[in-house]
């Protein structure tokens, strides 16, 4: 009797009635939560040292280089951020303000393709078209201004990207024609001085004042403060091999060329090998998103 009994538990046990135990659970919406990483250069903000940034004139560019935080994963690329710096101030009283809007100039980014050790192949640009910074749409935000390209789903390239900023005349139809270095502010009265190196005397110093020659659609030129162009700020590595920006450099009789920021300070450091010679990274960076 008792083997009988335990036999019929057993199968009830095995069997149990399928209509009975069925449940309905609440539909469960699942969302996956996206992976959002900012990519920076190295370096690091060392106070008034940093405070002023450097001026992108009509015909200078710079380029910062990112690559992924890790090769085996897939990146996409979300937006663009840079930083502009504070234009140097021009009285005493003008030091404690910002002063990053944009009296003069604009900004053109875009994103290239090119190795840390290669550089930038800025004939190739991977977004639809380029960014475009103007003093409308460079909103202070503590000096921080964001380009949404999400849409475009770019994805990061494994040997990494260089995001690349060149400076623009204010009026589109304005070619650059050159930098001048002059003894004097220019008034827009008196012919400007260009400064005369060769009468310097050795161990002496003299003031000098930077300007942008430009030329107009009817062949007029003017001279514009460089000063007054924007700026981007940066931060001071402690190694050459943590510097990622580079440098479109232009020579008498050739073209321009990029070269890393240790390249273009090297002939500094041969000349003052006493002086401490910091390389540095601009604030250029790339939002991302992991898949």
């Amino acid at each position: 009797m008792f083997l009988l009994l335990s036999s019929s538990l057993l199968l009830l046990t095995a069997s149990p009635d399928t209509a009975r135990l069925r449940q309905h659970l609440p539909e469960v919406n699942v969302h996956a939560q996206p992976r959002l990483l900012t990519l920076s250069p190295p370096g690091e903000t060392r106070g008034l040292r940093t405070a002023f940034g450097r001026e992108l004139t009509p015909g200078r560019a710079v380029a910062v280089w990112h690559g992924p935080p890790d090769t085996a994963r897939v990146y996409v690329v979300r937006a663009v951020r840079l930083r502009l710096g504070a234009r140097m101030p021009e009285t005493v009283q003008d030091l404690p303000k910002h002063r990053r809007n944009l009296p003069e100039g604009r900004l053109q980014l875009w994103l290239s393709p090119g190795t840390l050790t290669a550089g930038p192949e800025t004939a190739r640009n991977l977004l639809t078209q380029p960014l475009l910074l103007t003093a409308e749409t460079a909103v202070e935000k503590k000096g921080w201004l964001r380009f949404d390209v999400s849409s475009q789903r770019l994805l990061l390239p494994r040997a990494g990207v260089f995001v690349v900023a060149a400076g623009l005349p204010t009026i589109p139809e304005e070619t650059f024609v050159r930098h001048r270095i002059l003894a004097a502010t220019y008034d827009g009265k008196t012919p400007p001085q260009d400064l005369d190196f060769r009468k310097i005397q050795p161990g002496t110093s003299t003031r000098s004042y930077g300007y942008e020659e430009l030329r107009r659609p009817d062949g007029s030129t003017r001279l514009v403060a460089t000063t007054t162009f924007p700026t981007l700020a940066y931060r001071l590595v402690n190694t050459a091999a943590d510097c990622h920006s580079w440098l479109l450099v232009g020579r008498r009789g050739q073209p321009p060329s990029w070269q890393s920021v240790p390249q273009d300070l090297a002939p500094m450091r041969r000349a003052l090998p006493r002086e401490s010679v910091s390389d540095y990274n601009y604030e250029l960076e790339l939002e991302v998103e992991e898949l």
